[in-house]
């Protein structure tokens, strides 16, 4: 399976967006690959393909069959532990990975709407969705899909994140201490309950989940690029017992970070992925 990943180019965009990714499966050689959670949230467009989404105990599962129906598009993130994927057939896919909360600076529609349909796109680009879509799935070259793309997302920017979470992003990133969401609450001059109800309606997430699964992805570069030993990264994320630690870090990936160095691809330097080839 080929993958590619493209940066915006638009200075505006690159505040949203982290990047599109575009996968191309051109054979019915069963694939599978595992990714961790993270902050960001996913649109993934489908062509010809069938999804199905399940919960387990200790990971999220996606099964991507062969499908009748021509255009499917789900949002995916939010996972608390692995997700794990399984491709049978061929696969044509674009994703476009928006950073923290900036779903909603292109759409009014709420979260709890978008997460259960599979016709996001649509919803997003009214009734111009269907036949945006055939336009980029025609063409082959993908910085073509990826400039068209930033095009409509441009045409779609209609609003800004709202001061407040972005001044608690801002903290959450500085703080090098084990940050509490009372702390956080009362720097933000805010209530407990607002900073709740801003995070969820925002970002889709609360913030005691954001601050957990960013201190993993911290942890996860930090352990991918090898520079310190785990003891050091351990301590400079606020993990003060290593058995914590490597508890914490298993959950959310299925490995402890040993095991996860003998297994982890990195694509690109922006995927990070067990990835298997049956």
């Amino acid at each position: 399976m080929e993958s590619l990943v493209i940066k915006p180019q638009n200075a505006v965009l690159k505040k949203y967006i982290d990047y599109f990714l575009f996968f191309k499966k051109t054979s019915d050689q069963l694939i599978s690959y595992a990714t961790f959670p993270n902050n960001n949230l996913c649109l993934a467009i489908y062509k010809n393909n069938n999804i199905t989404y399940t919960r387990g105990s200790a990971a999220n599962y996606c099964t991507i069959n062969p499908g009748s129906s021509r255009y499917k598009s789900r949002l995916l993130g939010f996972h608390k532990m692995p997700f794990k994927v399984e491709i049978n057939g061929t696969l044509d896919q674009i994703c476009i990975l928006f950073h923290p909360a900036a779903l909603s600076v292109f759409t009014r529609t709420p979260y709890e709407d978008l997460i259960n349909t599979d016709q996001v796109f649509n919803l997003l680009f009214k009734d111009k969705g269907d036949f945006i879509l055939e336009q980029l799935f025609e063409e082959e070259s993908h910085s073509f899909r990826a400039e068209k793309i930033e095009e409509l997302l441009l045409a779609n920017l209609n609003d800004q994140l709202p001061a407040k979470l972005m001044e608690a992003f801002q903290l959450i990133a500085d703080d090098r201490q084990d940050l509490s969401i009372d702390i956080l609450a009362k720097r933000l001059s805010v209530s407990t309950p607002t900073l709740f109800r801003i995070f969820k309606n925002n970002v889709g997430m609360n913030p005691k989940t954001y601050i957990k699964t960013l201190r993993f992805r911290n942890v996860l570069n930090e352990i991918l690029n090898q520079q310190n030993p785990l003891t050091n990264i351990a301590l400079a994320n606020n993990y003060f017992d290593q058995a914590h630690f490597i508890n914490d870090f298993k959950s959310l990936s299925g490995y402890s970070p040993s095991q996860l160095l003998d297994k982890v691809s990195i694509e690109q330097q922006n995927l990070a992925w067990i990835y298997n080839n049956k």
